[in-house]
């Protein structure tokens, strides 16, 4: 019994949105600073390699890796930390900041999109775990 606990919270959709969701709160920091920054003199807008990042997460990716070498077929996540950058070729003000504030909040609302997006199914993977181990229930 002890085992199939163990399994069940190593679920490798649950690793991946965990990832995800990881993600997109580093993006929603990084978003917040550029909004915070909007009228610092010389600031550069930045972002993360998000979508680069993204496919680390994907099944038989590159980014999944064997967790020790007696574990064939036994796979785990192992995605890089996203990169944060400053994006090339903005247009800039006068003060030297290029950073486009309209662009930002949709960046903001995206992400706050898909991290909801992700609780939901996170949410909802967990309840059909739960309802599972209720159905198992004798008496």
């Amino acid at each position: 019994m002890e085992r199939l606990k163990v399994q069940l919270l190593q679920d490798p959709t649950i690793d991946a949105m965990s990832n995800y969701m990881t993600r997109l709160a580093r993006r929603q920091q990084v978003v917040a600073s550029n909004i915070a920054n909007v009228d610092t003199p010389g600031y550069k807008t930045k972002e993360i390699s998000f979508h680069a990042t993204m496919e680390e997460l994907l099944p038989g990716s590159p980014g999944m890796r064997a967790t020790r070498p007696e574990h064939l077929g036994e796979w785990s996540f192992a995605p890089a930390e996203p990169v944060v950058y400053e994006v090339p070729d903005l247009p800039s003000r006068p003060d030297r900041n290029n950073v486009d504030i309209d662009s930002e909040l949709l960046k903001l609302g995206e992400t706050s999109f898909g991290y909801n997006m992700m609780t939901q199914l996170l949410r909802s993977k967990l309840r059909t775990i739960s309802s599972s181990i209720n159905e198992g229930r004798v008496g």
